[in-house]
């Protein structure tokens, strides 16, 4: 029987945690796949260690590490040393935040196999609350397509299901830089894996579902998330690229980001016609592509972030 471990990382117990893993250990199972799910703890004083004692017995079986390093590349890389001790044909990303459909797995593994690609990445679904959340997760249902799914150059663990080729020593051996402390990780590991041959399939309507709090909604928040999306995509070309060609691909995101923010407000009447979402949120994305172009040319200036948004 083939393996899959489900991982999600965590530095501390929160009331989303419990929600999440619970939703983890009632996945509807893949007809001949074996699926266990790991808690890492990525707390320095093993903080999570009792709550996983105090998990009940019934549902998937629930496996616990411990990496005291702190930071979250640490945290999955830890999850793929497991992975691999394990024998696991697939590990699937889910954020400790995040609940999941019951079907989730089962339509990734699908998605997967239908493309025969390496990597399935899916979308989160933002709710006011995390009782929002679990209602939309218990709500959600199968709604496809599987089969002749785009693909994309790069992926995040938000939702995400991949195979061993990645990251086990008899195929590309992948870990993620641990050097990326503040974020990016994962998109720079996946660019990887695209470089070296990986496939990797878009799933939209494979969703997970997240609570997104006052503090993460707020202006300044939102512009810090955006600028360090900018700073990730320096670092991960300049590191993965030749010198020449990853500097001119970061100068030209920097135009076509700042460039087109002015166009996006000046399109906003025409925008407004097809898309539902508030004015609010659609200058909005204007000023996150500003953001974004300052971040992608920071690093130039020796500009860092000391900080996760």
């Amino acid at each position: 029987m083939r393996k899959l471990l489900i991982c999600l990382c965590s530095s501390g117990v929160r009331e989303s945690l419990q929600y999440c893993v619970e939703s983890l250990r009632q996945q509807a199972l893949p007809d001949g796949v074996d699926v266990s799910v790991l808690v890492v703890d990525n707390s320095r004083d093993a903080l999570l260690r009792d709550f996983i004692k105090q998990q009940p017995e019934a549902g998937l079986p629930l496996i616990y590490a411990h990496e005291p390093h702190s930071g979250i590349p640490f945290a999955r890389n830890c999850a793929l040393r497991e992975a691999q001790a394990l024998a696991a044909d697939w590990i699937a990303f889910i954020d400790d935040d995040e609940i999941a459909p019951r079907h989730w797995l089962v339509q990734l593994l699908a998605c997967l196999n239908a493309n025969q690609a390496d990597v399935v990445v899916g979308e989160v679904g933002r709710c006011e609350t995390l009782q929002m959340a679990v209602l939309s997760a218990n709500d959600c249902q199968p709604q496809g397509p599987t089969e002749a799914l785009p693909r994309v150059k790069t992926a995040v663990t938000s939702n995400v299901l991949l195979g061993s080729r990645l990251f086990s020593d008899s195929g590309m051996g992948l870990r993620f830089d641990e050097g990326m402390v503040f974020g990016g990780s994962d998109r720079e590991f996946f660019m990887r894996a695209v470089q070296q041959g990986a496939q990797i399939v878009y799933a939209a309507n494979e969703l997970v579902y997240e609570a997104w709090p006052a503090e993460r909604r707020k202006p300044i928040y939102l512009l810090m998330r955006w600028f360090r999306y900018g700073v990730s995509f320096n670092y991960r070309y300049r590191k993965n690229m030749a010198p020449a060609k990853g500097c001119t691909l970061i100068l030209l995101m920097f135009l076509y980001k700042l460039l087109g923010a002015p166009i996006k407000l000046l399109l906003l009447p025409l925008r407004k016609i097809r898309d539902k979402r508030p004015l609010r949120r659609l200058v909005g994305t204007s000023l996150a592509d500003v953001a974004y172009a300052f971040g992608c040319i920071a690093p130039f200036f020796g500009v860092t972030l000391s900080r996760y948004y």
